[in-house]
């Protein structure tokens, strides 16, 4: 275990006093959606967005990987996951 394990981090904001709203931050109507809510509570407090996402999600060499963490792909790996994309 980790000596900075943030999970679970929604009960530490919970416990604060924070409104929490969790969405699938690889789902963009979900985050807008998250973020028009989280605009409402705000007037009565704290409000914390917890986005759950995928790193390269959708580009089959990259998702998941850890490995892609900061590392930009090259121009063909490039193309190919832009080609990816466009087919979602």
């Amino acid at each position: 275990m980790s000596l900075f394990c943030l999970d679970p981090l929604d009960e530490k904001f919970k416990a604060f006093g924070w409104e929490v709203i969790e969405c699938d931050g690889n789902d963009i109507a979900q985050v807008v959606e998250a973020f028009e809510k989280a605009k409402e509570l705000r007037e009565t407090g704290p409000v914390a967005v917890i986005a759950h996402t995928i790193k390269g999600k959708g580009v089959s060499f990259i998702e998941g990987k850890y490995q892609w963490h900061g590392k930009a792909p090259n121009e063909e790996e490039r193309k190919l996951a832009l080609a990816e994309i466009d087919n979602c």
